[in-house]
């Protein structure tokens, strides 16, 4: 029993980084400021309700190996975060990324290396939350991710000062990533902040992944970060588009970051500031920028008196043309309503994605919070690869012409009089109304016609195959059907999905047996569009991910057996 305690003694030396010879202090169960330590530093897991919605929650977290997670919007943005607040987040791809899209072990490894920066100075003494990684006696670390996961809260007690900082993290289709905080006085005094807070290593339109992870430093040289005086809005762009070619290339795109509710903000554009908040030498700001990384950080005082809580918003987008960043400034001038605006697309992202959930039946509701959960996590992450219907059996019929087109403009020009004249009908009417044209490559085609939405080859930022183009809306904003992935991310994901929506199992099976060979051998690639088969690549050692029929067969088979369920003996 001594051996043990002596081990866990030294263990928890180890996790608050103290030296062997120094001794431990004691963990209080209620500090002078009225918050709770608990007695014990194992992590704890509860459900809590916050901003209308239920949040699994864990408490003590940094007491926990740091993990990955994927938060996700109903549109195409996109966010992935590390327990310890390393992230990368954007839009559509990673080469529309607000912040350098890096692989999971170095956003765990180097979780500040970009994205979030927040520095306090609480009656002179720095704090920096959730820095640094390890425990830290006097920090009370909690981490809570939405039900549906479309936001991530990062929680820090500050014990000594009584004070407790909270940031929501939620991508939004409407604004980009949208960052909403708070800093409470929970204490009996009150306590003067210096405050320093915002986004930092922020990537203008036109430094993609590669150009990033090559040429990073060459691609600061082309940076030029300016403040608009009368909002505050900061813009980032390139001065051209980075290339060696003796010919112009403009950069006619932006990213754009915000703020709303500091009480007298003085907003930075240079990492450099970080620095001297750190030293107590914080120099003035400067409107503009060039040759060097972006930030958006904004400096603010403020008192806070016992129970008060002080609230302010950040925001981040790219790819914002001319027009989009005068809308942007225009929402700036009246800030309840633009506050407004951003907590209703917030909810709105969460709701949208609950529906999308729920049209693939993956909300329940047991004794066993976890185990719903739980299912309804598996639930989006199999429509995240494999889409979802979201209109059910519902064709449209100009997506019906689009797709003919797209795929055999012969065929399309064969029956351009009888597409044109298509109206809104189910998937059974147009497939029986296709057959009764007498093309055989019509059928074919509208057999393999499914209007899937929000399919995207999504998981952690660390293998090749991974890489995602997410669509669901074109430059018009009109809803894209499409979906995309390897042939083991869509066939196994079709097969859960089959069973919400039967009636598309022939459609299911009719892309598996067209993407075949007859020689057994499988596309790497299968979407919308068509198959995508690999070039070999010489030295490329991910050139050669395609799948053998003999080791994907089995998923034909589910779906034969799936459909064989619905229908008995139709296949025969």
């Amino acid at each position: 029993m001594a051996d043990r305690a002596a081990a866990a003694t030294s263990q928890l030396r180890s996790v608050k980084g103290l030296p062997a010879d120094e001794k431990l202090p004691a963990e209080p169960i209620a500090s002078a400021a009225g918050i709770e330590t608990p007695r014990s530093s194992q992590p704890a897991c509860s459900w809590e309700s916050h901003d209308g919605g239920l949040h699994a929650c864990i408490d003590r977290v940094d007491h926990m190996r740091p993990f990955l997670m994927n938060v996700v919007s109903n549109g195409d943005a996109w966010l992935f975060i590390g327990s310890n607040g390393g992230l990368t987040a954007g839009r559509r791809s990673p080469d529309e990324a607000f912040f350098p899209y890096r692989t999971a072990d170095k956003l765990l490894r180097q979780p500040h290396d970009s994205g979030v920066a927040c520095l306090l100075r609480v009656d002179g003494r720095l704090w920096e939350p959730w820095r640094p990684e390890r425990p830290v006696f006097g920090r009370r670390r909690r981490l809570l991710k939405h039900e549906v996961g479309t936001s991530v809260i990062f929680e820090e007690d500050d014990v000594g000062a009584g004070l407790r900082i909270r940031w929501r993290l939620a991508p939004t289709e409407a604004f980009g990533l949208v960052r909403i905080c708070s800093l409470e006085n929970l204490g009996p005094q009150s306590v003067d902040v210096e405050l320093l807070d915002g986004w930092h290593q922020v990537l203008p339109p036109g430094v993609t992944e590669q150009t990033y992870a090559r040429y990073s430093y060459l691609a600061a040289a082309y940076m030029r970060h300016e403040l608009l005086a009368d909002t505050g809005l900061a813009i980032f762009t390139l001065n051209a588009a980075i290339s060696d070619r003796p010919e112009p290339a403009e950069s006619l795109r932006a990213a754009a970051a915000w703020s709303l509710g500091h009480r007298a903000p003085t907003r930075l554009l240079s990492e450099r500031h970080l620095d001297e908040f750190r030293t107590g030498r914080l120099s003035g700001s400067a409107a503009e920028i060039r040759g060097e990384f972006g930030a958006f950080l904004v400096h603010d005082r403020l008192r806070l008196e016992p129970g008060e809580r002080h609230e302010w918003l950040l925001g981040i987008d790219t790819g914002l043309d001319h027009a989009g960043l005068v809308e942007l400034r225009h929402r700036q001038a009246d800030p309840d309503e633009f506050r407004a605006a951003v907590a209703a697309a917030v909810r709105d992202e969460a709701q949208a994605v609950r529906l999308r959930i729920a049209a693939a039946d993956g909300l329940q509701r047991t004794a066993d919070r976890a185990t719903t959960a739980h299912h309804c996590s598996n639930t989006l992450f199999n429509i995240m690869r494999g889409g979802t219907f979201p209109d059910g059996y519902r064709c449209h019929p100009e997506d019906v012409a689009t797709f003919v087109t797209m795929r055999n403009r012969r065929v399309s020009a064969r029956h351009a009089a009888w597409i044109a004249a298509l109206g809104p009908m189910n998937v059974d009417d147009l497939r029986v109304a296709a057959a009764a044209r007498g093309d055989a490559q019509l059928t074919r085609l509208i057999h393999e016609y499914l209007p899937l939405s929000f399919s995207r080859r999504h998981g952690d930022p660390s293998r090749p195959w991974n890489r995602f183009d997410i669509q669901t809306r074109d430059s018009d904003g009109q809803p894209v059907f499409a979906y995309s992935g390897n042939w083991r991310d869509l066939f196994q994901n079709w097969e859960a999905l089959g069973h919400s929506h039967p009636g598309y199992l022939a459609g299911m099976i009719a892309v598996f047996l067209n993407a075949s060979t007859a020689d057994g051998y499988n596309p790497y690639r299968v979407t919308r569009e068509g198959i995508d088969w690999e070039v070999p690549e010489p030295g490329n050692p991910w050139s050669h991910i395609g799948y053998w029929g003999d080791h994907q067969i089995v998923y034909l088979l589910r779906l034969l057996e799936a459909h064989e369920r619905f229908w008995p003996g139709e296949l025969a």
